[in-house]
């Protein structure tokens, strides 16, 4: 198997989206340290919260809607060509949004739950 993915310039950030049932619920960044070539936190990364433009939430949505996940997390790189998702997530976004944002992501992630499950889904 071989894996090749072509490099962007990040503006020091990229977002992350999240998504509870298919509904927009936060938006943070994850800001580069200025060492790394990456903004992931591994890398010295941190969180931050990030307001996004309306159209990249709609491209952001676009983009999870393909999956019909009850919670996704979409990453966004705004590069100097427009943006780049770069990866659509049922894992992601649970911290970040916390960190960034205070927006506790579980809480809503189970309201969703309550609700199909009341709704008999």
């Amino acid at each position: 198997m071989l894996y090749v993915q072509k490099m962007l310039h990040l503006p020091g950030q990229d977002l992350g989206i999240a998504f509870c049932g298919g509904r927009f619920i936060g938006c943070y960044a994850r800001v580069g340290d200025g060492v790394s070539w990456n903004t992931t936190t591994h890398s010295g990364g941190r969180y931050g919260p990030h307001e996004p433009e309306p159209q990249i939430v709609e491209l952001a949505e676009r983009a999870q809607s393909l999956f019909d996940l009850d919670f996704t997390s979409v990453d966004i790189a705004l590069t100097d060509d427009g943006p780049v998702v770069f990866e659509v997530s049922a894992f992601g976004g649970f911290r970040g949004l916390w960190e960034a944002c205070k927006i506790n992501a579980a809480e809503h992630y189970v309201n969703h739950v309550l609700r199909r499950l009341a709704d008999g889904d």
